[in-house]
Order: C-alpha cells, then structure tokens, then sequence
C-alpha cells in the first residue's frame, strides 16, 4: 500500500485529495484499489491532523513494525531463501514467452503437478546450482518462487525427459523469439563442440569411446555442439556419439539450420579443428559462407603462398593489424597482433639462451625430450647445435593467424568476427560448468540424459539474455562507448559474471512472524544488483510486506 495524491478540478478550483491505494495482480496485470480516502489535503493541513495521519500511517507500515520488533528481538524467522537472481531470471523466461509456451505444451499432457514450473526449476538449478537432479530437488526448497515447493524429485524426471522430446519446438519458439534481432544485417553463426563423460557402462549403444576434453579417454563420451549468434545467444544444441570427429558434425548442424530456421544469410565462423575440405565444400553446397580460422603449420598454401606474400598490413585496433591475401579463387585475412608477436618473440628468445647455456655446459640431453625446445635444435650423431633455419621460419608466426572466407565482408570485420569466437568460447566453458554433467550417473532413459543437458542450454540462454540487456543498458547509459563500438563486438558486463551473480544472491526472501501476523522482507541490494534489475525492467519488491494469514 502507498499514499497518492488525487487532483480534481471542480467549480473552477483545483483541490487534492488524499488516498491510501495498493497494487494487486489481475489477470496477469498491476491494478491499484483505493484502499481509504483521508480527506482533501488543504483541510487536513487547515487542522493539523495531517500530521497525525503521517505519524498513524507509519505506525502501520510494515518496515517500521518490523524494524522495532527486532530491536525489542520480538520476530520469529520461518525461513530464510534465495531471491535475487530467481526474480531476475523467471523474468526474462517469462520475456522470452517460456512460460506461456510451456504451460500450454504442458497442458497436452498428463501431468499431476506443474511441469512449466518444474522446467524452470531446473534451468535455474543448472544456472545457480549446478549439481544432480536429486540434488536439484533438495535445492529448490531453499528458492523463493511460485510453486517450487510443491515439486519433488520424480517431477525432476519426468521433466527433463519432456524437454528433450520437444527440444526441436522449445528452440524453434525461441529463435522466433529474437528472430527480428538474429536477421538484423549478415548474420554471424558462431558454431563449436565440446564432450563429456559418463561413469559405468549403461549407455553403450549410444555413447561412443572417443576423444575426451576432459582427459578421460576411458570413460563413454558424448560430443555436445551448440550454434550461437554473434551476440552469444545460443540459437541450437546437438548431441553425437563421442567418437564421432568433430569435422562430421558441421554437415548435420547446417542442414538443421536450413531446415528449421528461416534464415536470411548465415556466415558460419568456426575454429581451426572444423577446417576439412569436404566441411568447406558442404558449407558452400549448403548456401552459406564461412570465416575459418587455418593451420598455419601444417598448410602448405597457407606456410608457403600466403604468409610469405608481400603486403602493408592495415591497423584495425592496437592489438589488431589485418591485410588481405587472394590465392587463385581462395581469400584470406591475415591477421597480425604486435603485442602477441612482440610475447613470442621474447618467448622464443628465452628458449634459445637457455638451449645456448645448456649446450655450452654439455646438459642438453634433458631438453632434448622437451617439444618447445627440441624443435629449435639439429641433432646429429654427436653434436647438438641450434637450428637457425627454424628460429627464421619460427618468426615468420609470430603474433599472426590466417583466416579464410568466402564472405565480401571488409577484412577488418571478418577479422574481428573470428576473434569474438574466442569469446564464444568462453562461454563454452561456461556451458560446461553450468551442465555439471562431468561425469554422469544417470541410471534413467537417454532422453533424460539430454533433457539434462537441454535444461543447461536453456540456462546458457537465459544468462546470454541477461548479458544483452546488460549491454544495452550500458550502451544508453553510456552514449559514447557505443559509438566505439563495433557491429560484432560480444556484450561487455559492468564486473565479472560470477560477481554479478554474487551481488544478485545477496538479496534473500526472509519471512518472519510477529505476534499472529506474517510479513516476507528481503535483504538490501548490494553491489550492481540495481542494475541488473534497471536492464530486466523489473522493480525491485518492497523490503517488507504482509503475507496472508
């Protein structure tokens, strides 16, 4: 409740009346209802009653009640939870229309309890509190949010199951979602694969032995792929068997593309373990371009034809100079960071007055089994000396990456799309830590396993969002910063993530009672907490207020 202050105009004067109003929810909307009228301002000034109606209406407010009753230590705690970020989160999946979307998916089904509900519990799970589904469940109970403490862990399983079979849909209502903003211009798909592992034997059929980002080779593996925009918002995810190639995953993921979204043009940029020819040419045959980072090493085109090409480079940013190189049909954009160079210079030096030392003192069999410095030297029978022909090669490297395109994009741009996908990777690992899927245990269907991994991507989502309207509303408040912006630049937080989601946490649900009534306070905002709620739109809820009885 809150006092406002009425004006009416009548028999050519102006008089304000003094109401006492609250908001409640209707239909899904804020309505106000006058709760009492005290009586035109101008007379209740006239006969100093004004003040005692201030001084009676204090009296009633829940901050002031509250705060003297634990002065006098008269307040019984019920429960103390977690707020901040879930006020924050369940807002945007309501933006985004998850809830709407679900609800009526949902509705199709027969479920005993809400399962629109119980998705977001595990998305906010994934993102706050990566763990099990059973210790999802037990978390939960410690969240301030509508409905969660009626859901238990049963209600995990068959909900994760449920999102993977509609993943398809849940996506699809996504990107329609933001579609307008993902077609603004050239679009930029940022595409990479990471794996992870499962611990027994249950899943053989479906999970593979392969490659294992984790370092263990041993353990069953599913490879993870995930499309994203050039803003960070992922657009799909995909699961393979671990021992398929990373290369054999670019095909699948471009027809799915061109399949289920309608998209506009699509530059694929991916890193240099996607580059194959038989990749190259499926993305032509497919109708899109690519930005590819190259093996500068083991190419022969690229070691002999394009790095050793004459031409000025062209400074973009401090750390960045770029030029162009044509080979027959094929284009490339060197790029060049002088600091980088100016570091593996210096590096490499380090090595050679050490391999220098060591040969001079006869102690250089130990390096000999050290790659980064055998490679600098020529063994014969007997003799060790330094490769000079190696060191001239070697700095030929330094600070540099070639990429190839297929795009008529300026060199500057295709230059800056690729190192944004450095970023992307930064959220891979992100992704990583928010599956909390390192190894797996599960004993329930394979659906459920991916349901698990879908409910983390859906986090990543949900955090990619938020990181938008961040950056956004850094950008209005900030004019000037978005002028030196440029048109691929990743959002910019205003501290780290983990801090931000620290400040967001610090705000709890506490409810407390005193003498036969009930009241929910909530703990002050710290640190950039207000701004986050400012970039959501969201208005933080009272410090105190009375719960029904």
């Amino acid at each position: 409740m809150f006092v406002r202050l009425k004006t009416v105009h009548a028999n050519q004067r102006t008089y304000q009346y003094v109401h006492i109003v609250e908001n409640r929810w209707d239909q899904g909307k804020v309505r106000q209802r006058l709760v009492a009228s005290l009586g035109r301002l101008d007379q209740l000034q006239a006969s100093g009653n004004l003040r005692r109606v201030i001084e009676g209406l204090v009296a009633q407010c829940p901050q002031v009640k509250l705060r003297e009753a634990q002065q006098e230590d008269r307040l019984r705690v019920e429960s103390d939870r977690l707020w901040g970020p879930v006020l924050i989160f369940e807002r945007l999946w309501q933006e985004l229309g998850l809830e709407a979307f679900l609800g009526e998916l949902a509705r199709k089904g027969r479920f005993n309890f809400d399962l629109e509900r119980c998705a977001l519990a595990l998305v906010l799970q994934r993102r706050l509190a990566p763990a099990s589904d059973r210790r999802g469940a037990e978390w939960i109970q410690t969240v301030e949010a509508r409905g969660f403490e009626a859901l238990r862990l049963p209600h995990f399983y068959r909900t994760v199951g449920w999102l993977w079979r509609r993943k398809d849909r849940i996506e699809q209502h996504l990107y329609e979602r933001g579609r307008d903003l993902f077609n603004e211009g050239l679009d930029l798909v940022f595409f990479d694969t990471t794996s992870t592992y499962f611990e027994g034997r249950g899943w053989e059929g479906w999970a593979k032995l392969g490659k294992s980002r984790d370092h263990r080779p041993d353990h069953l593996q599913l490879l993870l792929g995930v499309v994203m925009r050039r803003d960070g918002v992922p657009v799909s995810c995909e699961i393979w068997p671990g021992n398929l190639n990373d290369t054999r995953t670019v095909v699948p993921i471009l027809e799915g593309l061109k399949q289920r979204f309608r998209i506009r043009k699509v530059v694929l940029v991916c890193d240099r373990g996607m580059v194959s020819a038989a990749n190259l040419k499926a993305i032509r045959k497919a109708g899109y371009d690519y930005i590819v980072g190259m093996k500068m090493r083991r190419l022969l085109e690229v070691r002999e034809q394009v790095l050793k090409r004459a031409g000025r480079y062209r400074e973009v940013k401090h750390n960045l100079w770029v030029k162009e190189v044509w080979v027959g049909p094929r284009r490339y954009v060197v790029c060049l960071n002088p600091e980088r160079a100016e570091k593996d210079r210096q590096d490499r030096q380090a090595i050679l007055e050490k391999l220098q030392a060591k040969l001079a003192s006869g102690g250089v069999k130990k390096l000999i089994a050290n790659r980064g410095y055998r490679r600098f030297l020529k063994v014969t029978p007997g003799l060790a000396t330094i490769d000079e022909a190696r060191v001239q090669q070697e700095e030929k490297y330094d600070g540099k990456y070639v990429l190839r395109t297929t795009t008529d994009l300026p060199a500057s741009e295709v230059a800056e799309a690729y190192k944004q996908l450095s970023w992307i990777e930064r959220l891979w690992r992100e992704l990583k830590e928010v599956m909390e899927v390192r190894p797996i245990y599960h004993h329930q269907k394979k659906d459920n396993v991916k349901g698990h991994i879908f409910a983390s991507f859906l986090a990543l989502y949900l955090s990619a969002t938020l990181r938008r309207r961040l950056d956004t509303l850094r950008r209005q408040e900030h004019p000037e910063e978005a002028r030196e912006g440029s048109s691929v630049e990743p959002p910019r937080l205003p501290i780290r993530w983990e801090k931000l989601l620290e400040d967001l946490s610090q705000m709890r649900a506490i409810r407390v009672q005193l003498d036969q009534e009930r009241y929910l306070m909530r703990a002050e905002l710290q640190g950039h907490a207000h701004e986050v709620f400012r970039a959501v739109g969201l208005r933080p809820p009272p410090l105190a207020q009375p719960l029904p009885t």
